[in-house]
């Protein structure tokens, strides 16, 4: 295999036609996180990424966007903030991590949201994780009955409780499903700072960092069925008391930034904002929405499926990353151990 670093800004039409065209290789790569308009966005922002192109025999076969964060060290594109990672290529490739790595002029690079079908990264994964997502093929009546089947026929049937309440109390439900409205962009990321601030602190709120403010305002502009930001929004009378920001390539829609207002909490008006996206999908072309990793509760009674994901390292020589699962899994051991639970009561019982 031969591999060559190049700029966003090198990818030519034909590239960027290879690269779209690898993504109907796997139902995996239809996520807008391998889209090829999600890297240029962010390297508008940051002047760190960089695109590893991936030949064989000749043939253009693959794409690798990423960071060069400095001669030892390599991070996914954009970092924690990519729900899905690692190279746009058929898994029918067993690619040679090490190579990739010293073309790309480091030695390490982490994931965490690598799907576990990607062999030549999973096998240096030290832990397993899930984004779930929903099936709406057949449009929301034909996901409603995937739900009852597997047994959660109150799930809906709430929602629908929750919004006759709400309607009754604040007035008059109305939701967009892709809404173009700046004030109200501006609003739901001022909502989630102030939701990371308080249940986090300060030096969380991801917005304030400028490149990130940048990347969802870029692709918040972007506004088409091939890659682009979905802003949906839900009144209650003239007040709007959640909305969503995601992303959509072709029929995926990924749930990416939700936000209600807690003042409404009572009503969940976070499932009523989901449940609402599921039932207009089908009017926009999206039959896959896609919730990312993590095992919330309301993820879980929403999901039909999930894309198997890991967590881990490679790294030249492989020693590092080894070492480093090694000790991430001893840490793991202990803390689920009688012992370790016995030295977090000591450390509680001297609070």
């Amino acid at each position: 295999m031969k591999f060559s670093q190049i700029t966003t800004s090198e990818l030519d039409p034909g590239l960027l036609t290879q690269w779209q065209q690898l993504q109907s290789v796997s139902t995996v790569y239809r996520s807008p996180y391998y889209h090829p308009q999600y890297s240029q966005i962010i390297a508008a922002a940051r002047p760190d990424v960089r695109v590893l192109v991936i030949e064989d025999a000749g043939q253009v076969i693959g794409f690798f966007p990423y960071h060069k964060i400095n001669r030892f060290r390599a991070d996914v594109i954009g970092g924690g903030l990519t729900d899905y990672q690692g190279p746009i290529c058929s898994f029918q490739y067993h690619l040679p991590v090490g190579e990739m790595l010293k073309a790309m002029g480091v030695a390490y690079m982490e994931f965490n949201h690598m799907p576990q079908e990607r062999l030549d990264f999973s096998a240096y994964a030290w832990s397993q994780s899930r984004s779930l997502t929903l099936n709406l093929e057949g449009g929301f009546a034909a996901y409603a009955q995937r739900l009852n089947d597997k047994r959660d026929a109150s799930l809906l049937k709430k929602v629908e409780t929750n919004e006759r309440k709400l309607a009754k109390k604040f007035g008059v439900l109305s939701f967009t499903m892709d809404s173009r409205s700046a004030t109200e962009f501006d609003a739901l990321l001022a909502g989630k700072s102030a939701q990371f601030t308080r249940t986090l602190s300060a030096e969380h709120d991801i917005f304030a960092t400028p490149w990130i403010r940048d990347l969802v305002y870029g692709i918040f502009s972007q506004h088409s069925t091939d890659f682009g930001g979905i802003l949906s929004c839900l009144y209650a009378g003239d007040k709007m008391i959640a909305a969503h920001f995601g992303m959509r390539s072709g029929n995926v829609l990924h749930y990416w930034f939700p936000w209600y207002d807690t003042d409404y909490a009572e009503f969940s008006p976070g499932l009523i904002l989901l449940a609402s996206c599921a039932r207009e999908a089908q009017a926009h072309q999206i039959d896959l929405i896609d919730l990312g990793r993590g095992e919330q509760a309301y993820k879980q009674r929403f999901a039909t499926g999930f894309i198997p994901l890991c967590e881990g390292a490679v790294s030249a020589p492989a020693v590092i990353s080894k070492a480093q699962g090694a000790y991430l899994s001893a840490r793991a051991y202990l803390k689920e151990s009688n012992l370790g639970k016995t030295i977090r009561a000591w450390k509680n019982a001297k609070k």
